[in-house]
């Protein structure tokens, strides 16, 4: 019985260690997904480091996080060195003082820059913190709005010690003057100071007992406006204009009084009325639309964009129901949506637009809005119109939806791309799935197409495949661009035997695709089958890619085969040159080689050159390759990129890279005037030398596009004429020796 007791007791604690941790995750599923604040766990590690444990949705929506970017990582590792290191300073602060802690934080997130107020609940087990439950409140609307009531009270000040208009703080019952501004002093003609020492009535020329009756009056809110003389301190009395009401002070209420000249009155009116018109000037100058309505909802006036946005001129819409004029429709799904003015009237609050709202204009055209509505009020506080302003979204939802397309869908191809595929997978990997099938596809001949056609032609390629691929798959699958040239297919709820039969099919639309090159389109394809859900998805893509590389070795040497017969049928069908030509190229050069001892191994090198030194020509457009007459000198730089050409397709085949620089250099010239590279003498490989004058001999006296035929003996006075300039001396008394038998 005692020995059984240690276990009991650790199997009592165990469950009820258990049952805490349900607790807990019930407490904590209640407090994550009843808030809309966001919520996270911060496990605290023995070692002292920070962890996030748990998120709710609100933070991943608020922050803009994906839960494998931040849970289980710590906060330098989620948010980066910056973040992260103040983070960990908080949390730590928490753990140290083992009590709540609030402070307020600045962060970026997708909305732009944010002001969260963070509270930290250390959790304590045995007197160790175990976790942080901390909480975010964004309170960025709290701090503007206490920063707009600074400004506010800043602007409040500024206008009153700025103001050209006379303006007056005074006592109401004492009529002692508090404050006045520097126009007060310019018209008075008294000093700030003089007028603190002063009370109204120094200056009111009515009795005392009627001034103060105004200014209870005023006070009361019985009464606001006066029409008083005053007297300035030169002795000249002026008959003022005075708004008076009450204000809040340090020690209690005041009148603030607005005085005016009234012989200035007219200037005044006039004033207003421009600056009536600079209000028009301005609505009709920003880049919104304003509307303004009365307490009913009748538009009362709108501006010159509000025009061009509606298709309404403020004539024909004036005195009409918003409405009437604003028909807005949900944009995704055209329902109407309720009338922003009048909930403003009802509400007496902003409105916002919904997200996704649009107006239909009076021609009929659906336009994307944004913005929202606001009352307009008056001193009592009641709602006697709306302002809205709104602007015409339409381009950026459109590039929005752009930028959300190019985030999940490759520009090239149309193909759904890698970051889709790795999101996908999240909810394609499970049980009801299965069997989940992948294909993975790489594409050959790219690099090859790109260095002899040029990438747009490397582009097409790739659409060429990715349509193949498209179409050899069914519904429902997922055709994704997952690098340069690879590709994968996902097949949900497909079997090993099924998926090998799209893979056939696919194959064989390959087989049918060829480009107008005559290049035949080849994918080496392999695929792999998740049956279980243990098995690792990511591992179903190895076995796959593995598959796939290996019938890769298995065709691209038939592959590479047909590419260069294709390549040799295609530069025969291009240029002038002819399948005779490259037999005579290369057996007058093989007797050439053999004059000058070359070994075994050169003279296959040297037939191999012979027939295929100008492969590059593929890659020349063929209008200019068969141009009869003079070519512009862009057209002879076009022709002398085809020895470049032919050596980047040897060094792309290992077939032929025996031969590249060959290739390369077989328009060089003795002198070191020829091209690409201008080498010269012996820099020149041999093999190359032979090539430059068997291949010029044979066009002197077959003739080309460029030149007509020579006669035998024109052909041999000008390979002698340029012995030791164009041609090696040494390979062309070999030629003649031994090819023309001349002496």
């Amino acid at each position: 019985m005692n020995e059984q007791s240690p276990h009991l007791a650790l199997a009592e604690s165990l469950r009820l260690q258990h049952q805490k941790m349900e607790q807990l995750s019930a407490m904590l599923d209640a407090v994550f997904n009843g808030t809309h604040d966001a919520m996270f766990l911060v496990r605290v590690d023995d070692d002292g480091e920070f962890r996030l444990a748990r998120v709710n949705e609100s933070y991943l929506r608020l922050m803009g996080y994906h839960p494998a970017e931040i849970v289980g990582h710590t906060p330098v590792e989620a948010m980066g060195k910056h973040v992260g290191e103040a983070m960990r300073a908080n949390f730590q602060r928490c753990v140290e003082a083992k009590a709540r802690i609030t402070y307020e934080e600045t962060r970026n997130s997708p909305g732009g820059e944010r002001v969260w107020l963070t509270t930290l609940t250390p959790m304590l087990e045995e007197g160790r913190v175990q976790f942080l439950l901390g909480s975010r409140k964004d309170i960025t609307k709290q701090k503007q709005a206490e920063a707009e009531r600074a400004g506010l009270h800043r602007r409040q000040q500024a206008m009153f010690l700025g103001h050209t208009a006379v303006m007056m703080l005074v006592e109401p019952l004492s009529g002692r003057i508090v404050d006045a501004n520097p126009a007060a002093s310019a018209f008075y003609g008294y000093t700030r100071d003089e007028l603190l020492n002063m009370r109204i009535q120094q200056i009111n020329m009515l009795p005392e007992a009627e001034a103060e009756q105004r200014r209870k009056d005023a006070l009361d809110g019985g009464k606001h406006y006066f029409l008083l003389p005053h007297r300035l301190k030169s002795g000249e009395i002026r008959l003022v204009d005075i708004y008076s009401c009450p204000c809040a002070g340090d020690d209690g209420d005041l009148l603030f009084s607005i005085i005016f000249n009234a012989t200035q009155r007219e200037h005044y009116r006039a004033s207003l009325q421009q600056e009536k018109e600079m209000l028009r000037t301005t609505l009709n100058s920003i880049g919104d639309g304003v509307v303004a309505t009365d307490a009913q909802g009748r538009i009362t006036g709108m501006n010159r964009v509000a025009e061009e946005i509606t298709g309404w001129t403020e004539q024909d819409a004036s005195g009409k129901p918003f409405g009437e004029v604003f028909k807005l429709v949900n944009e995704a799904t055209g329902e109407p949506i309720p009338n922003p003015v009048t909930e403003v009237l009802q509400t007496g609050t902003i409105v916002g637009f919904e997200h996704d709202a649009a107006l239909i204009t009076k021609a009929g055209t659906r336009v994307s809005l944004a913005d929202r509505a606001t009352p307009i009020k008056d001193e009592q506080g009641h709602v006697f119109g709306v302002v809205m302003v709104f602007r015409d979204v339409t381009a950026e939802r459109a590039q929005q939806a752009r930028i959300l397309y190019l985030s999940y869908y490759d520009q090239l191809t149309g193909l759904h791309n890698r970051r889709f595929m790795e999101e996908e997978l999240l909810h394609l990997d499970g049980q009801e799935m299965l069997p989940l099938s992948v294909i993975m596809g790489d594409l050959n001949g790219l690099k090859l197409t790109n260095d002899i056609f040029g990438h747009e032609a490397g582009d097409d390629l790739l659409k060429r495949a990715a349509a193949v691929l498209k179409a050899g798959s069914r519904k429902g699958d997922i055709v994704v661009r997952w690098a340069g040239d690879e590709f994968v297919v996902l097949l949900p709820r497909t079997d090993a035997e099924t998926a090998i039969a799209v893979l056939q099919d696919i194959k064989q639309r390959c087989r049918l695709q060829q480009d107008t090159n005559g290049f035949q389109l080849s994918i080496s394809l392999g695929c792999a089958t998740k049956i279980s859900p243990e098995e690792s998805i990511w591992l179903k893509l190895k076995e796959a890619e593995e598959l796939m590389y290996g019938q890769k070795l298995l065709e691209s040497r038939n592959y590479r085969r047909s590419i260069i017969n294709t390549m040799q049928d295609t530069m025969y069908a291009k240029s002038s040159e002819t399948e005779a030509h490259a037999i005579r190229t290369k057996q007058q050069s093989l007797e050439i080689g053999r004059a000058l001892g070359l070994s075994a191994k050169q003279l296959d090198d040297l037939a191999l050159l012979a027939v295929l030194h100008d492969i590059g020509k593929v890659g020349i457009k063929e209008d200019i390759l068969q141009r009869e007459g003079d070519l512009t000198e862009a057209e002879w730089a076009e022709i002398r990129r085809h020895p470049e050409i032919g050596y980047r397709i040897a060094q792309n085949t290992p077939e032929l890279s025996v031969v590249s620089e060959h290739i390369l250099s077989h328009h060089e010239r003795w002198d070191g005037q020829g091209y690409p590279r201008g080498l010269q003498g012996k820099d020149i490989p041999l093999l190359a030398r032979i090539i430059a004058v068997v291949d010029a001999f044979d066009v002197m006296v077959s003739g080309s596009a460029y030149q007509p035929a020579m006669s035998l003996e024109q052909a041999i006075a000008e390979i002698r004429q340029n012995a030791g300039t164009q041609f090696d001396p040494a390979v062309v008394e070999a030629f003649l020796a031994k090819v023309l038998a001349t002496d």
